[in-house]
């Protein structure tokens, strides 16, 4: 659980360092005052990413060139650990646990698991490819010890071939990287098939809870359409000359495709807003079923709820709330509030304005 958060020049917090120590935290205050920052920093903190964007320069606060967020958490047995994330204009970064310094994300990665609500949830259901595999990646490097390593090394020789394709020439080096291309991708494919049946199974169970009739399933489409090494190996001796004629790799995993059906209909082309706002927030809470009975007990499960309560039903918000209840620890956000036992008694209530925090 998050006892302690301290930002330092992240987004629009010169300094700030919150005591927690709270199951359950509301966040209170108008828009552009800094609730959805603090979400953000927690979850950069667990995944070491944005949920809002993927450039890192908008997470400095404006006119400062690094930025630093840093955190206290409880592990069950009594005892804490310390986390700081340092990263610099440079698209340097450094991170420590424990006051000492960690070589590898790996390491870091997860030390506390989250799963953010957010408005634009939606976009996963809707949107591009892209918002899809960025969504599974995500998960999967939260429930697969080793996913992040193998798309890490997979996309770094995947920039360093496209670099050699460019240049049209030297096919021996455009070859080098295919057997770390070909290895990575196996286990990347295996994974993300295996995750996507995990979620239409649970997605299903949860449409069940809404006594809604249409059966849920994500189908996974492998653009190589291939998942062994030799295969693999023997696509890349074939599209070689295409390739380098192109100048860029025309397979692999950074273009596949998650469909997203309701019965047989691809919702990102034929489901109404109303189906699609069910199936993302389905897709949410599965994924909170899935990790806290993952057998991972360090009490570090979180859930980050950025203003999304208020347009759930009175059905859907029962349930919402007793999935939401597995974490260990929840955070909302709302621009205002007047009763916060509706959401739980004991919630803890913070005031934010211009970047400052104030419990009440």
């Amino acid at each position: 659980m998050l006892e302690q958060l301290q930002l330092y020049n992240f987004r629009n917090y010169s300094s700030l360092e919150l005591n927690i120590e709270s199951p359950v935290n509301l966040f209170i205050g108008a828009n552009g005052q800094g609730k959805t920052n603090l979400l953000e920093a927690i979850f950069y903190l667990s995944m070491l990413r944005s949920f809002r964007t993927t450039r890192l320069r908008d997470l400095k606060m404006l006119g400062t060139d690094f930025f630093r967020i840093g955190a206290k958490i409880s592990k069950p047995k009594g005892w804490t650990e310390t986390l700081e994330v340092v990263c610099r204009e440079d698209q340097s970064r450094k991170l420590k646990i424990d006051d000492s310094p960690v070589s590898k994300a790996s390491d870091f990665f997860t030390r506390i698991r989250t799963v953010v609500f957010a408005p634009d949830d939606i976009t996963v259901v809707n949107g591009q490819a892209s918002s899809r595999r960025r969504f599974m990646d995500m998960f999967i490097s939260v429930l697969s010890p080793g996913y992040m390593t193998a798309l890490q090394q997979y996309t770094a020789a995947l920039r360093n071939r496209n670099a050699v394709l460019r240049t049209r020439k030297d096919p021996d080096l455009v070859q080098a990287y295919e057997p770390i291309m070909a290895r990575e991708s196996v286990f990347i494919i295996n994974e993300r098939r295996r995750v996507a049946n995990l979620l239409s199974n649970e997605v299903n169970k949860l449409l069940g809870e809404f006594d809604y009739k249409n059966t849920f399933s994500i189908k996974y489409r492998n653009n190589a359409a291939l998942s062994d090494v030799k295969s693999l190996m023997e696509r890349y001796e074939k599209e070689r000359g295409s390739e380098i004629k192109r100048g860029f790799s025309r397979f692999g995993p950074q273009l596949d495709e998650y469909d997203f059906m309701l019965g047989d209909r691809l919702l990102r082309c034929y489901g109404s807003t109303g189906q699609c706002r069910l199936i993302s927030l389905c897709l949410k809470m599965a994924q909170v079923n899935i990790l806290s009975s993952s057998g991972q007990d360090d009490g570090s499960l979180v859930v980050l709820v950025d203003d999304v309560t208020g347009e759930l039903d009175m059905t859907a918000r029962d349930i919402f709330f007793k999935v939401i209840n597995r974490a260990e620890q929840a955070f909302f956000t709302f621009t205002e509030y007047d009763d916060k036992s509706s959401i739980m008694p004991e919630g803890k209530l913070f005031a934010v304005a211009n970047g400052a925090v104030m419990e009440v």
